[in-house]
């Protein structure tokens, strides 16, 4: 007996507690045209759905618990919701007053009104129902209050959805209705008027330009339109109002705008052209998409939101790293495509986590997609402009690289041509001396020694076919259009061996190569052709070097390149002739010689320079020495 007593001493307390703790009477009085009333409501989650208002009211009223969220988020549910507030209008029996539910894609939303009788009027309304079935023509759901009883008096909300439940109630008079609905249409018109402008000039655009990125652009906004105007209710109001069902499909709008999207992605950025490793990862984006669109057809809701909002997530993650990526590399004309990007995922981002209730529900969650697509619509419109500008000044770009090298290629043309007129004018001259030996032999008597004759007619022979063969040499080596092949060279060892294969003639001269060339000294050139030079170099230097000279070869490194002197105390050579000495057929003192024809140093020049070197003379003047300078990449 004394456990019983005890039993309902502690459900008295409860019940004292629970009417204690309970949620605030509202009481409009008349000054104000907008009442809050979500703190003022009290929350009981029915997990299975199957309470009705009896129940609600007599069996589980205890479980009701205070709401404390100005705008209460429950997330995606397959719970029923049950809301209940106490509402007092004896201050304004004289006013219209209406429960305004702001968020427009509830599935059922039920309002349990009290009579004066003890029963309740049951109103039901939801983006399910056609839109005929509501009391007023708005997109938000508003249900008349009776405000001529007087006193306190429960209401219910019952809701219910496969998709996020969220909810905004509020409390308007007439007055306070028509300024909601003229603050609201103001500023959805603006941004349709906004989105309509874009699609027209975007579509003139493409059919002006002749561009498929302008069409691909109008696809995304077309897809992000249909996507808003099924979440912010006008779809419903004014597009489709008989097919209440197509709510349910709001995420075809998403699989308008995504692939639309990875082609103007694609064609903006240029991807098959400059980035084919991005372009492969688009391709796999669409085909994955068209997968989850087949999948998303045969799985009903609210597994089928999942999906579409998985997919818009990583839609934004895949393309604000895209953008990223072909910035980093040097796309300049990405710049605005990133900045859209990176703001449009995070307001997403919020919304998401707004939506399945991570972060605190306000109203403001709900126009958080709009202002991303503004965002994003004014970026990438402004984004295909600078594109237009950074294209035309690569266009620029690359016209005046071509004019450069088209001048480049006048002037080789014209090098060439001298090259030639000199090489004809050169041969003339040299063609000279085999025919006078050729006369002279004739001129011989029978007398005369024959071995003569016949060492004449074999010195014209030969002087011929080595001005034949070096020519063609040289203008084999002017005109590769192949690269020479490059490897790491020693150019200690490459002069160590020159010197060994000459000490003959070196000691019959009396003269002395000091090879003070670095052992470590690694450089890039082609191997064969830089010994050529050098043994070109060295023969000069042993042919112009007085008996008992020396011939110092030396090296050093400098900034990214190994420099290789060559120089003896020979004749030199004058200062204005020493950019002459590479010309083609250029010798000292005469443009015809018996024992070159000058082109040993054209051909070095060429050697060296096509293996990314250079090589100039150095002389302080006649009879003061040469000094041949090589330079050379270093091999790292």
């Amino acid at each position: 007996m004394v456990k019983f007593r005890n039993f309902l001493l502690f459900l008295g307390l409860a019940l004292c507690a629970a009417r204690l703790w309970a949620a605030p009477v509202v009481v409009p009085d008349g000054h104000r045209n907008e009442v809050a009333v979500a703190k003022s409501m009290d929350v009981l989650v029915d997990p299975e759905g199957q309470w009705d208002l009896s129940q609600v009211r007599e069996d589980f009223s205890s479980r009701f618990t205070v709401n404390t969220a100005e705008e209460p988020n429950f997330g995606f549910t397959s719970s029923v919701i049950w809301l209940r507030f106490t509402l007092d209008t004896s201050k304004v029996t004289d006013q219209s007053w209406y429960l305004v539910e702001r968020y427009p894609i509830l599935d059922h939303i039920t309002l349990y009104a009290p009579r004066p009788d003890g029963g309740y009027d049951e109103v039901a309304m939801g983006d399910t129902l056609p839109f005929h079935m509501r009391m007023m023509n708005h997109r938000a759901f508003i249900f008349p209050l009776d405000t001529d009883q007087t006193g306190p008096r429960t209401f219910y909300v019952k809701v219910s959805g496969k998709g996020a439940i969220n909810l905004s109630p509020v409390l308007y008079n007439s007055t306070g209705l028509v300024e909601y609905t003229y603050r609201d249409t103001l500023l959805y018109g603006v941004f349709y008027g906004c989105l309509l402008i874009m699609v027209i000039y975007n579509a003139l655009l493409a059919l002006s330009l002749r561009e498929p990125v302008y069409l691909y652009f109008v696809a995304f906004l077309v897809g992000m339109v249909i996507f808003i105007l099924n979440i912010n209710g006008f779809g419903l109001q004014f597009v489709w109002p008989m097919w209440p069902k197509l709510n349910e499909y709001y995420w075809l709008g998403i699989y308008i705008s995504c692939p639309a999207l990875a082609m103007y992605s694609r064609a903006f950025l240029e991807l098959r052209v400059r980035f084919p490793r991005y372009d492969r990862v688009l391709r796999h984006y669409l085909i994955g998409a068209l997968v989850l669109l087949v999948v998303q057809l045969m799985i009903a809701p609210p597994w089928s939101y999942y999906l579409s909002t998985a997919l818009v997530g990583v839609t934004v993650v895949l393309f604000s790293w895209l953008g990223w990526m072909v910035l980093s590399q040097g796309y300049r004309a990405a710049r605005l495509f990133v900045l859209a990007w990176w703001v449009f995922m995070l307001l997403v981002f919020i919304f998401i986590l707004g939506i399945v209730g991570w972060l605190p529900y306000t109203s403001f969650i709900t126009i958080l997609p709009h202002l991303a697509t503004l965002w994003v619509v004014v970026m990438l419109s402004l984004a295909l402009g600078d594109r237009i500008r950074f294209l035309e000044r690569e266009r620029n770009s690359l016209f005046e690289e071509s004019r450069r090298n088209l001048e480049r290629h006048v002037a080789e043309m014209e090098r060439v041509n001298r090259d030639k007129s000199t090489f004809l004018q050169y041969v003339s001259h040299e063609l000279n001396t085999p025919i006078n030996w050729l006369g002279a032999a004739d001129t011989l008597s029978e007398e005369d020694d024959r071995r003569d004759t016949w060492n004449l007619v074999r010195k014209g022979q030969q002087r011929l076919m080595g001005l034949v063969s070096t020519s063609l040499r040289y203008f084999d080596l002017s005109d590769r259009e192949s690269p020479t092949l490059i490897t790491v060279c020693d150019p200690y060892w490459l002069v160590e061996a020159l010197t060994t294969s000459r000490v003959e003639c070196l000691e019959q001269r009396g003269l002395t190569v000091r090879n003070r060339v670095s052992e470590r000294l690694r450089v890039r050139a082609n191997e064969s052709e830089l010994q050529e030079v050098l043994a070109m170099a060295l023969d000069n230097a042993i042919r112009f070097s007085p008996a008992g000279e020396d011939i110092d070869i030396s090296s050093q490194r400098l900034d990214g390149v190994g420099e290789i002197r060559m120089r003896d105390n020979g004749s030199g050579v004058g200062t204005d002739q020493l950019e002459s000495l590479f010309e083609p057929f250029f010798i000292m003192g005469s443009r015809h010689h018996e024992d070159g024809f000058g082109l040993s140093l054209a051909m070095a020049r060429v050697m060296i320079e096509q293996s990314g070197g250079r090589i100039w003379a150095e002389s302080a003047g006649e009879g003061q020495g040469f000094t041949l300078v090589i330079r050379l990449p270093l091999a790292e």
